[in-house]
């Protein structure tokens, strides 16, 4: 009798015959292996709707796999991710959070938001994720203080600009972060956050005060000359 490393040998060819691939196909006993199916929808010479009607039998975890696997075919992988964002609402936190951390943009958009951070967390270690992701989770208004957090410490997002200046922005940023925050900002950001608009008003104080005390200036003459009242 065939076993499972047998069949997934065989797929690992990109260059397999197209009767060959028709004998795996027409196995039923291939197919008991959730691997062989997760290896035949990936092939590029599986047809594409026998590729597609094996994405709904597979189990999350191969269907990441689909999902992050650049050399599958689009339609697959878009495929792949449309039944993980089905199967996300039934998914415990664990399975979540390892979910997080492997697949593909389009099962990540949704990830990313998320409301338990270490979803999160696993999300900003994705090799998928971009700028504009963690810039989105920063600035909802619904993000949680907790969240936010794991941004602000995060080693590599943390010290993008866009990034701080969204975190910033955000009213509920924890206050000892945000005051870590903007010790450590540019004379510029500084400058910014106390000039741009929509700004909290507890981080305008914070980066006048920070200001201040760089330029060895008198606080409460800084703010007055400002026209910002400390109140």
């Amino acid at each position: 009798m065939r076993h499972e490393g047998y069949y997934l040998k065989i797929l690992r060819r990109a260059d397999l015959p197209f009767e060959q691939l028709k004998e795996v196909l027409a196995d039923s006993a291939a197919r008991k292996y959730h691997a062989v199916r997760r290896g035949l929808a990936a092939h590029p010479r599986t047809p594409r709707r026998e590729a597609l009607s094996l994405v709904s039998t597979l189990f999350w975890r191969d269907l990441a796999y689909l999902s992050a696997d650049s050399r599958v075919h689009p339609e697959i992988r878009r495929a792949a991710d449309r039944d993980l964002v089905r199967r996300l609402p039934e998914m415990a936190l664990a399975e979540r959070v390892d979910l997080a951390g492997k697949v593909g943009r389009g099962t990540l958009i949704m990830l990313r938001l998320d409301p338990d951070p270490r979803v999160l967390a696993a999300v900003l270690d994705n090799r998928f994720a971009t700028e504009p992701d963690v810039i989105q989770a920063a600035t909802r208004t619904q993000t949680p203080p907790e969240t936010l957090a794991v941004i602000a410490r995060h080693p590599r997002w943390s010290l993008r600009a866009r990034v701080r200046s969204a975190l910033l922005r955000n009213a509920h940023l924890p206050g000892p972060l945000l005051l870590g925050m903007l010790t450590r900002a540019s004379r510029e950001d500084l400058e910014g956050l106390v000039e741009a608009p929509g700004i909290p008003r507890v981080v305008r104080l914070c980066a006048q005060r920070v200001l201040a005390e760089r330029s060895g200036e008198d606080y409460d003459q800084v703010l007055k000359k400002s026209g910002i009242e400390r109140g």
